[in-house]
């Protein structure tokens, strides 16, 4: 019994007094095979460690990130107080890890804790510009080193806000949670941020407590699968100090997966009080699905939006667009709406649709294709009060009554339409499309 009491102290002397030294070598190179893991998934991102000096018990290291996307450094420089960022910015982090099996030199620290791991670290940010100014970034990091690797950080925020020029963003409380595992390239995020506001020329949006969530992992076309949620309590818009608009709650959510070479995926969408004007404030609610996507198009669709950014206007996109887009369609596919709702206060309108596209030859592709391998149908359900309403406010609303389109069953009006090979019925009736300068006249 007593051999067995000292061989545990013995052990616990290992652990506690030996460990750290061995264990702060393997957190650095998963603190440095992450960092680069994170820099080869992100274009326009550089990634370099200015010092890492390790100890016993705890290390401390410094590492920049140079970042080079326009959109990236606009963003920095409004948190920094900058109206512009007039060259390069770096984000820079200072973090200290304490580490060991038991990393009992964070005890007594925010974060701090004796749980088994390579390490727990604390990391605070700031920018520095290519002028030589640094301003610090509101927040402290809390991280965590599992045994496997896996890097778990905690941001956390107080509220605040800062000033550029004409511009002004604000905050509530943050809380963000991110876990990533290198081995798997995948993450996980959770985070609340109490309420958020940007303002430009007397311009403001106002976002209410907001919560998100996804887990993502790299796929085998160049862009990453998972799933996602957000949800904000309201969305406000002022001009000039004025509540101009308000809408919300608000949420949208998703999934995507690659089977083959095939994507799938569904989107869904919530907006409570949605203005429609002419119709008053309506509850929107849109659930839809998308099967047999053409994975190594959409690939090619992704990284053409990526490059091009927001400069390019409608005709040049539809441009490098094009091919890529055919090739989607021409590869086949199936679109279902499933639920497509507004609750107003005429009365709810409700429509489900469904679009397949059957495959075709990519080489000979245009739109009569499209039109003769394109299956569809959909449903159409109005209330008779939102009929009346809108036959009141426009005369053309009256004439889609009285040529079969809507057809009144007890106190609600429908429509049935159908489409195959250039052949569209609505409600029984044929109308047949036009397709190369001639109706379809069927087989």
């Amino acid at each position: 019994m007593r051999k067995s009491i000292v061989l545990l102290l013995v052990i616990a002397a290992i652990v506690v007094l030996l460990s750290p030294g061995i264990i702060g070598r393997i957190a650095e190179r998963s603190v440095e095979s992450n960092l680069q893991w994170a820099a080869d998934e992100n274009q326009g991102v550089i990634i370099t460690s200015e010092r890492f000096d390790r100890g016993w018990f705890s290390s401390e290291g410094r590492h920049r990130i140079e970042i080079r996307d326009p959109e990236i450094l606009e963003a920095l420089a409004m948190l920094a107080g900058r109206g512009t960022a007039d060259g390069d910015a770096s984000l820079i982090i200072d973090t200290r890890i304490d580490h060991g099996l038991i990393p009992v030199t964070s005890v007594g620290r925010t974060g701090g804790s004796v749980a088994p791991g390579l390490g727990r670290g604390v990391s605070t940010l700031f920018i520095e510009f290519s002028d030589g100014q640094t301003v610090p970034i509101p927040g402290t990091i809390y991280s965590t080193i599992g045994l496997t690797g896996v890097l778990s950080a905690n941001y956390i925020a107080e509220p605040g806000s800062v000033e550029a020029d004409d511009s002004t963003a604000s905050w509530g409380n943050a809380n963000i949670e991110l876990s990533t595992d290198q081995e798997t390239e995948s993450f996980v995020v959770e985070g609340t941020i109490e309420s958020l506001g940007v303002s430009d020329a007397g311009d403001t949006l106002r976002l209410g407590k907001t919560t998100f969530s996804g887990v993502q992992s790299p796929g085998s076309f160049g862009f990453s699968v998972g799933e996602f949620e957000i949800a904000a309590e309201s969305v406000a818009v002022e001009e000039a100090g004025i509540e101009t608009y308000r809408l919300g709650p608000v949420s949208l959510a998703g999934t995507s997966d690659i089977a083959g070479d095939r994507v799938n995926g569904d989107f869904r969408m919530s907006i409570d009080t949605l203005a429609l004007p002419g119709y008053g404030e309506a509850d929107f609610d849109v659930a839809m699905r998308f099967t047999g996507l053409d994975g190594a198009a959409l690939g090619r669709i992704v990284r053409t939006l990526d490059e091009t950014g927001d400069d390019a206007g409608p005709q040049e996109l539809q441009l490098l667009l094009q091919e890529d887009f055919e090739e989607l369609l021409a590869a086949g596919l199936e679109l279902l709406v499933d639920r497509f709702d507004f609750d107003l206060p005429q009365g709810p309108v409700s429509a489900r649709m469904r679009f397949t596209v059957e495959e075709s030859d990519a080489e000979s592709f245009d739109l009569s294709t499209l039109l003769m391998t394109l299956d569809a149908e959909a449903d159409l359900t109005v209330s008779e009060g939102f009929v009346e309403h809108a036959m009141l406010t426009n005369p053309e609303a009256g004439a889609i009554v009285g040529m079969g389109y809507l057809r009144r069953n007890g106190d609600v009006y429908e429509m049935r339409a159908e489409y195959a090979k250039g052949l569209l019925t609505i409600n029984g009736a044929p109308m047949p499309i036009p397709m190369g300068g001639q109706p379809y006249q069927g087989n």
